[in-house]
């Protein structure tokens, strides 16, 4: 795990502890758990995260920032695959596929931009 602000001693981290190490909103954080991906202790109306709930919250992050469903990240989540992050092979496919039509759309954005004269964002104009 990063070393973060956790204690290496620690057995539990609160719900605000966990947001600022990982850059969550408590929102977000919430709406993972009503989504039943992460289950944390409860004492009272109090959450408190173990490790290995941090390292899956993690893991979710990453998956997400694959542009993955959230009803993708349940499964790989529940039913981990033999890929990077856990995906399976089909899984792991589509999102590579998903992944490099994105980048197209994004470069024929950019080339759309740059032939209309926008020249904000090139080295030129950053110097």
């Amino acid at each position: 795990m990063d070393a973060g602000i956790f204690s290496a001693n620690a057995d539990f981290f609160s719900i605000r502890e966990v947001c600022e190490e990982l850059g969550l909103t408590l929102r977000a954080l919430r709406f993972y758990e009503a989504q039943g991906l992460i289950a944390p202790r409860r004492k009272n109306r109090q959450r408190f995260y173990l490790t290995m709930d941090v390292e899956r919250l993690r893991a979710i992050m990453r998956l997400k920032s694959l542009g993955l469903l959230l009803r993708e990240i349940q499964e790989v989540i529940q039913s981990p695959g033999d890929g990077p992050l856990g995906l399976n092979a089909n899984l792991c496919e589509e999102v590579f596929k998903r992944l490099s039509v994105q980048r197209a759309e994004a470069e024929a954005g950019l080339a759309f931009l740059a032939d209309a004269g926008c020249r904000c964002g090139t080295p030129e104009q950053r110097v």
